[in-house]
Protein backbone atom coordinates (compact mmCIF):
# COMPACT_ATOMS: atom_id res chain seq x y z
CA UNK A 1 0.00 0.00 0.00
CA UNK A 2 2.77 2.04 0.60
CA UNK A 3 4.26 2.11 -2.65
CA UNK A 4 1.12 2.84 -3.78
CA UNK A 5 -0.07 5.85 -2.33
CA UNK A 6 3.47 6.87 -2.85
CA UNK A 7 2.39 6.37 -6.89
CA UNK A 8 -0.85 8.22 -6.46
CA UNK A 9 0.23 11.09 -4.68
CA UNK A 10 3.88 11.54 -7.03
CA UNK A 11 1.15 11.62 -9.77
CA UNK A 12 -0.88 14.34 -8.24
CA UNK A 13 1.39 16.08 -6.81
CA UNK A 14 2.99 16.34 -10.61
CA UNK A 15 -0.20 16.87 -12.37
CA UNK A 16 -0.98 20.13 -9.36
CA UNK A 17 2.11 21.48 -9.99
CA UNK A 18 0.84 21.67 -13.97
CA UNK A 19 -2.45 22.73 -13.76
CA UNK A 20 -1.98 25.69 -11.22
CA UNK A 21 0.90 26.91 -13.33
CA UNK A 22 -1.38 27.05 -16.21
CA UNK A 23 -4.72 28.26 -14.64
CA UNK A 24 -2.23 30.87 -12.25
CA UNK A 25 -0.37 31.96 -15.78
CA UNK A 26 -4.10 32.61 -17.22
CA UNK A 27 -5.66 34.13 -14.59
CA UNK A 28 -2.55 36.65 -14.04
CA UNK A 29 -1.69 37.34 -17.80
CA UNK A 30 -5.93 38.36 -18.19
CA UNK A 31 -5.52 40.23 -15.02
CA UNK A 32 -2.68 42.31 -15.52
CA UNK A 33 -1.33 42.59 -18.91
CA UNK A 34 -2.14 46.16 -19.71
CA UNK A 35 -0.29 47.21 -16.84
CA UNK A 36 2.73 45.13 -17.25
CA UNK A 37 2.60 46.48 -20.91
CA UNK A 38 1.96 50.05 -19.83
CA UNK A 39 5.31 49.51 -17.35
CA UNK A 40 7.33 48.17 -19.06
CA UNK A 41 6.74 49.36 -22.16
CA UNK A 42 5.57 53.49 -21.56
CA UNK A 43 6.85 54.10 -17.87
CA UNK A 44 10.21 52.21 -18.34
CA UNK A 45 9.90 50.77 -14.90
CA UNK A 46 12.54 47.89 -13.92
CA UNK A 47 12.07 44.70 -13.95
CA UNK A 48 12.36 44.25 -9.71
CA UNK A 49 8.83 46.73 -9.56
CA UNK A 50 7.54 44.67 -12.51
CA UNK A 51 8.60 41.65 -10.24
CA UNK A 52 7.50 43.38 -7.06
CA UNK A 53 4.13 44.20 -8.87
CA UNK A 54 3.71 40.36 -10.13
CA UNK A 55 4.85 39.60 -6.83
CA UNK A 56 1.56 41.15 -4.84
CA UNK A 57 -0.92 39.94 -7.53
CA UNK A 58 -0.22 36.52 -7.22
CA UNK A 59 -1.93 35.47 -4.21
CA UNK A 60 -4.98 36.99 -5.13
CA UNK A 61 -5.02 35.01 -8.34
CA UNK A 62 -4.13 31.78 -6.38
CA UNK A 63 -6.99 32.32 -4.57
CA UNK A 64 -8.96 31.09 -7.69
CA UNK A 65 -6.65 28.89 -9.34
CA UNK A 66 -5.59 26.70 -6.70
CA UNK A 67 -9.62 24.87 -6.61
CA UNK A 68 -9.43 24.82 -10.22
CA UNK A 69 -6.13 23.11 -10.28
CA UNK A 70 -7.42 20.80 -7.66
CA UNK A 71 -9.93 19.62 -9.62
CA UNK A 72 -8.38 19.34 -12.81
CA UNK A 73 -5.85 16.90 -11.01
CA UNK A 74 -8.49 14.96 -9.49
CA UNK A 75 -10.00 14.60 -13.03
CA UNK A 76 -6.56 13.98 -14.94
CA UNK A 77 -4.91 11.65 -12.64
CA UNK A 78 -8.05 9.18 -12.15
CA UNK A 79 -8.82 9.85 -16.09
CA UNK A 80 -5.67 8.66 -16.84
CA UNK A 81 -6.03 5.91 -14.36
CA UNK A 82 -9.33 4.84 -15.38
CA UNK A 83 -8.38 4.84 -19.60
CA UNK A 84 -5.63 2.76 -18.47
CA UNK A 85 -7.28 0.19 -16.51
CA UNK A 86 -5.47 0.89 -13.58
CA UNK A 87 -8.15 1.35 -11.58
CA UNK A 88 -10.05 -1.93 -12.30
CA UNK A 89 -6.91 -3.83 -11.63
CA UNK A 90 -6.33 -2.48 -8.08
CA UNK A 91 -9.46 -3.22 -7.04
CA UNK A 92 -9.38 -6.78 -8.66
CA UNK A 93 -6.04 -6.85 -5.89
CA UNK A 94 -8.88 -6.24 -3.19
CA UNK A 95 -7.60 -2.34 -3.08
CA UNK A 96 -10.78 -0.29 -2.39
CA UNK A 97 -11.83 2.62 -4.20
CA UNK A 98 -11.58 4.45 -0.87
CA UNK A 99 -7.22 3.79 -0.74
CA UNK A 100 -6.78 4.79 -4.39
CA UNK A 101 -8.58 8.17 -3.17
CA UNK A 102 -7.08 8.76 -0.12
CA UNK A 103 -3.96 10.67 -1.17
CA UNK A 104 -5.64 12.60 -3.49
CA UNK A 105 -8.12 13.65 -0.99
CA UNK A 106 -5.30 14.37 1.69
CA UNK A 107 -3.91 16.50 -0.51
CA UNK A 108 -6.79 18.30 -1.48
CA UNK A 109 -7.08 19.11 2.55
CA UNK A 110 -3.66 20.28 2.93
CA UNK A 111 -4.35 22.23 0.05
CA UNK A 112 -8.00 23.62 1.54
CA UNK A 113 -5.59 25.24 4.83
CA UNK A 114 -2.84 26.74 2.20
CA UNK A 115 -5.65 28.42 0.18
CA UNK A 116 -7.53 29.39 3.10
CA UNK A 117 -3.92 30.98 4.62
CA UNK A 118 -3.67 32.97 1.85
CA UNK A 119 -7.60 33.87 0.99
CA UNK A 120 -7.38 34.89 5.36
CA UNK A 121 -4.28 37.00 5.40
CA UNK A 122 -1.77 36.62 1.99
CA UNK A 123 -4.17 38.28 -0.36
CA UNK A 124 -5.86 40.87 1.49
CA UNK A 125 -2.61 42.16 2.75
CA UNK A 126 -1.17 41.94 -0.78
CA UNK A 127 -4.04 43.73 -2.12
CA UNK A 128 -3.49 46.59 0.08
CA UNK A 129 -0.02 46.86 -0.44
CA UNK A 130 -0.32 46.73 -4.07
CA UNK A 131 -2.90 49.96 -3.74
CA UNK A 132 -0.29 51.88 -2.14
CA UNK A 133 2.82 50.52 -4.15
CA UNK A 134 2.33 53.80 -6.48
CA UNK A 135 2.33 56.13 -3.63
CA UNK A 136 5.08 54.43 -1.94
CA UNK A 137 7.39 54.19 -5.29
CA UNK A 138 6.69 57.78 -5.56
CA UNK A 139 8.00 58.82 -2.08
CA UNK A 140 11.68 55.93 -3.44
CA UNK A 141 11.78 55.98 -6.69
CA UNK A 142 9.89 58.99 -8.36
CA UNK A 143 12.06 58.76 -11.82
CA UNK A 144 10.56 55.20 -12.35
CA UNK A 145 7.10 56.71 -12.09
CA UNK A 146 7.62 60.04 -14.28
CA UNK A 147 7.59 58.95 -18.20
CA UNK A 148 8.31 61.62 -21.30
CA UNK A 149 5.40 63.30 -22.90
CA UNK A 150 2.84 61.74 -20.61
CA UNK A 151 0.66 63.05 -17.91
CA UNK A 152 1.77 61.35 -14.59
CA UNK A 153 -1.27 60.92 -11.88
CA UNK A 154 0.50 58.66 -9.64
CA UNK A 155 1.45 61.55 -7.43
CA UNK A 156 -2.07 62.24 -5.00
CA UNK A 157 -2.73 66.09 -5.31
CA UNK A 158 -0.69 66.22 -8.94
CA UNK A 159 -0.25 66.21 -12.10
CA UNK A 160 2.95 65.81 -13.71
CA UNK A 161 4.12 66.63 -17.35
CA UNK A 162 7.93 65.78 -18.33
CA UNK A 163 9.02 66.16 -21.92
CA UNK A 164 12.53 64.38 -20.99
CA UNK A 165 13.77 63.30 -18.07
CA UNK A 166 17.54 62.26 -16.77
CA UNK A 167 18.50 60.93 -13.80
CA UNK A 168 16.99 63.27 -11.36
CA UNK A 169 16.32 65.93 -13.70
CA UNK A 170 13.29 66.62 -15.91
CA UNK A 171 12.51 69.11 -18.58
CA UNK A 172 9.65 71.13 -20.34
CA UNK A 173 7.68 70.32 -17.00
CA UNK A 174 4.02 70.94 -16.55
CA UNK A 175 2.79 70.71 -13.17
CA UNK A 176 -1.29 71.04 -12.03
CA UNK A 177 -1.95 71.03 -8.14
CA UNK A 178 -5.06 69.65 -7.44
CA UNK A 179 -7.24 70.16 -3.75
CA UNK A 180 -9.13 67.19 -2.38
CA UNK A 181 -11.89 67.11 -5.21
CA UNK A 182 -9.59 67.12 -7.82
CA UNK A 183 -10.36 70.77 -8.72
CA UNK A 184 -7.20 72.33 -10.27
CA UNK A 185 -5.53 75.07 -7.83
CA UNK A 186 -2.38 75.98 -10.02
CA UNK A 187 -0.81 75.18 -13.77
CA UNK A 188 2.56 76.16 -14.06
CA UNK A 189 5.04 75.37 -16.79
CA UNK A 190 9.20 75.28 -15.96
CA UNK A 191 12.00 74.56 -18.34
CA UNK A 192 13.41 72.54 -16.06
CA UNK A 193 13.06 71.12 -12.90
CA UNK A 194 15.25 68.78 -10.02
CA UNK A 195 13.31 65.45 -8.37
CA UNK A 196 14.71 64.54 -4.82
CA UNK A 197 13.27 61.95 -2.67
CA UNK A 198 12.87 61.80 0.96
CA UNK A 199 11.92 58.09 1.17
CA UNK A 200 12.35 57.91 5.10
CA UNK A 201 9.35 60.99 5.54
CA UNK A 202 7.66 60.00 1.91
CA UNK A 203 8.12 63.47 0.63
CA UNK A 204 9.18 64.43 -2.74
CA UNK A 205 11.19 67.54 -3.20
CA UNK A 206 10.56 69.35 -6.88
CA UNK A 207 12.90 72.29 -7.64
CA UNK A 208 11.26 74.21 -10.74
CA UNK A 209 13.16 76.88 -12.24
CA UNK A 210 12.17 79.15 -14.91
CA UNK A 211 8.90 79.16 -13.93
CA UNK A 212 5.22 80.87 -15.11
CA UNK A 213 1.52 80.01 -15.00
CA UNK A 214 -1.52 80.50 -13.29
CA UNK A 215 -2.62 80.64 -9.66
CA UNK A 216 -5.86 80.35 -8.23
CA UNK A 217 -7.61 80.63 -4.95
CA UNK A 218 -7.54 77.39 -3.03
CA UNK A 219 -10.88 78.20 -1.47
CA UNK A 220 -12.37 78.82 -4.45
CA UNK A 221 -10.54 77.52 -7.17
CA UNK A 222 -13.09 77.60 -10.27
CA UNK A 223 -13.52 81.21 -9.60
CA UNK A 224 -11.98 82.58 -12.69
CA UNK A 225 -11.88 85.93 -11.66
CA UNK A 226 -9.42 84.98 -8.21
CA UNK A 227 -7.16 83.68 -10.80
CA UNK A 228 -3.51 85.12 -10.94
CA UNK A 229 -2.00 84.58 -14.51
CA UNK A 230 1.21 85.06 -15.80
CA UNK A 231 3.32 84.34 -12.11
CA UNK A 232 6.62 84.20 -12.71
CA UNK A 233 9.47 82.72 -10.78
CA UNK A 234 13.11 81.83 -11.24
CA UNK A 235 13.04 79.11 -8.68
CA UNK A 236 10.05 77.32 -7.15
CA UNK A 237 10.37 74.95 -4.97
CA UNK A 238 7.28 72.44 -3.89
CA UNK A 239 7.30 69.73 -1.16
CA UNK A 240 5.17 67.04 -2.23
CA UNK A 241 3.56 64.94 1.34
CA UNK A 242 2.84 61.66 -0.16
CA UNK A 243 2.28 60.05 3.96
CA UNK A 244 -0.78 61.67 3.17
CA UNK A 245 -2.05 59.50 0.92
CA UNK A 246 -0.50 56.60 2.66
CA UNK A 247 -2.87 58.09 5.57
CA UNK A 248 -5.74 58.16 3.23
CA UNK A 249 -5.35 54.76 2.04
CA UNK A 250 -5.15 53.04 5.63
CA UNK A 251 -8.61 55.13 6.81
CA UNK A 252 -10.66 54.07 3.47
CA UNK A 253 -9.31 50.29 3.46
CA UNK A 254 -12.08 48.10 2.18
CA UNK A 255 -13.52 44.51 3.66
CA UNK A 256 -11.74 43.00 1.27
CA UNK A 257 -8.35 44.39 2.09
CA UNK A 258 -7.87 43.26 5.87
CA UNK A 259 -6.81 40.21 7.65
CA UNK A 260 -9.03 37.78 9.00
CA UNK A 261 -8.60 38.78 12.82
CA UNK A 262 -9.25 42.45 11.26
CA UNK A 263 -12.17 41.48 9.47
CA UNK A 264 -13.34 39.46 12.77
CA UNK A 265 -13.04 42.40 14.54
CA UNK A 266 -14.87 44.66 12.11
CA UNK A 267 -17.94 42.31 12.85
CA UNK A 268 -17.98 42.40 16.20
CA UNK A 269 -17.53 46.35 16.49
CA UNK A 270 -20.96 46.53 14.00
CA UNK A 271 -22.36 44.03 16.01
CA UNK A 272 -21.69 46.16 19.46
CA UNK A 273 -23.13 49.43 17.14
CA UNK A 274 -26.19 47.30 16.29
CA UNK A 275 -25.60 46.76 13.12
CA UNK A 276 -25.64 43.64 11.03
CA UNK A 277 -22.74 43.23 9.45
CA UNK A 278 -23.94 41.55 6.00
CA UNK A 279 -21.18 42.63 4.14
CA UNK A 280 -18.31 41.62 6.56
CA UNK A 281 -20.04 37.70 6.75
CA UNK A 282 -19.85 37.78 3.53
CA UNK A 283 -16.30 38.75 2.79
CA UNK A 284 -15.58 36.36 5.74
CA UNK A 285 -17.41 33.27 4.65
CA UNK A 286 -16.25 33.91 0.65
CA UNK A 287 -12.75 33.80 1.83
CA UNK A 288 -13.31 30.03 4.17
CA UNK A 289 -15.81 28.94 1.16
CA UNK A 290 -13.24 29.32 -1.13
CA UNK A 291 -10.29 27.61 0.67
CA UNK A 292 -12.94 24.49 1.19
CA UNK A 293 -13.73 24.40 -2.42
CA UNK A 294 -10.41 22.55 -2.90
CA UNK A 295 -11.74 19.39 -1.33
CA UNK A 296 -15.64 19.85 -2.64
CA UNK A 297 -13.98 20.43 -6.57
CA UNK A 298 -11.48 16.79 -5.66
CA UNK A 299 -14.62 14.96 -4.30
CA UNK A 300 -16.91 15.49 -7.92
CA UNK A 301 -13.39 15.51 -9.58
CA UNK A 302 -12.35 12.05 -8.80
CA UNK A 303 -15.78 9.99 -9.92
CA UNK A 304 -16.21 12.36 -12.77
CA UNK A 305 -12.73 11.59 -14.21
CA UNK A 306 -13.43 8.16 -13.41
CA UNK A 307 -16.35 7.81 -15.59
CA UNK A 308 -15.24 9.76 -18.58
CA UNK A 309 -12.07 7.72 -18.68
CA UNK A 310 -10.17 10.19 -20.76
CA UNK A 311 -6.46 11.09 -20.58
CA UNK A 312 -6.27 14.12 -22.76
CA UNK A 313 -5.43 16.84 -20.82
CA UNK A 314 -7.67 19.50 -22.47
CA UNK A 315 -10.86 17.84 -21.50
CA UNK A 316 -9.65 17.74 -17.44
CA UNK A 317 -8.96 21.44 -18.06
CA UNK A 318 -12.18 22.44 -19.86
CA UNK A 319 -14.31 20.16 -17.18
CA UNK A 320 -12.44 22.11 -14.69
CA UNK A 321 -13.24 25.45 -16.69
CA UNK A 322 -16.73 25.09 -16.52
CA UNK A 323 -17.43 23.87 -13.11
CA UNK A 324 -15.27 26.49 -11.57
CA UNK A 325 -17.04 28.54 -14.13
CA UNK A 326 -20.61 27.75 -12.17
CA UNK A 327 -18.79 27.64 -8.75
CA UNK A 328 -17.75 31.64 -8.82
CA UNK A 329 -21.20 32.48 -10.56
CA UNK A 330 -22.58 31.76 -7.34
CA UNK A 331 -19.93 33.68 -6.08
CA UNK A 332 -20.78 37.07 -7.59
CA UNK A 333 -24.26 36.87 -7.11
CA UNK A 334 -23.80 36.16 -3.03
CA UNK A 335 -21.81 39.26 -3.31
CA UNK A 336 -24.30 41.41 -5.60
CA UNK A 337 -26.71 40.67 -2.38
CA UNK A 338 -24.69 42.19 0.14
CA UNK A 339 -27.15 44.76 0.59
CA UNK A 340 -30.12 41.84 1.21
CA UNK A 341 -29.23 40.01 4.34
CA UNK A 342 -32.56 38.66 4.36
CA UNK A 343 -31.89 36.37 1.48
CA UNK A 344 -28.31 35.29 3.42
CA UNK A 345 -26.37 35.87 0.50
CA UNK A 346 -23.38 33.77 3.20
CA UNK A 347 -25.52 30.72 3.23
CA UNK A 348 -25.55 31.16 -0.71
CA UNK A 349 -21.67 31.03 -0.69
CA UNK A 350 -21.43 27.55 0.37
CA UNK A 351 -24.24 26.20 -1.73
CA UNK A 352 -22.04 25.28 -4.51
CA UNK A 353 -19.27 23.34 -1.53
CA UNK A 354 -22.44 21.27 -0.61
CA UNK A 355 -24.14 20.46 -3.99
CA UNK A 356 -20.57 19.60 -4.78
CA UNK A 357 -19.49 17.69 -2.33
CA UNK A 358 -23.29 15.60 -2.03
CA UNK A 359 -22.77 15.42 -5.95
CA UNK A 360 -19.51 14.20 -5.41
CA UNK A 361 -20.18 11.40 -2.79
CA UNK A 362 -23.27 10.24 -4.65
CA UNK A 363 -20.69 9.36 -7.70
CA UNK A 364 -18.25 8.13 -5.70
CA UNK A 365 -21.31 5.71 -3.99
CA UNK A 366 -22.36 4.78 -7.54
CA UNK A 367 -19.05 4.31 -8.71
CA UNK A 368 -17.63 1.93 -5.68
CA UNK A 369 -21.10 -0.20 -6.64
CA UNK A 370 -20.02 -0.51 -10.40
Amino acid sequence: MKILSKYITRQAVITLFFTMGVFTFVLLLARILKQLSDMLVNQKVGLDIVGYFVLLVTPNILSFSLPMAMLATALLVFGRMSADNEITAMRSCGVSLGQVMAPVILLAAVMSVLCLYINANVAPWCKFQFKTMFVRLGSERPMALIQEGTYIKDFPGYVIYAGRKKENLIEDVMLYTLDDSNNVISSLRAEKGVVTAKPEEHKLLLDLYNVRGDLRDQKDPTNVHKIHPDTTAARYPIEMDLSRALRQARASRQLSDLVFSELLGEIRDLRRRGIYPAAALVEAHQRVAGAVACLAFTLIGIPLGIKTSRRETSVGIALSLGLALCFYFVTVLANTLKSRPYLYPEAILWSPNLFFELLGLWLLWRVARA
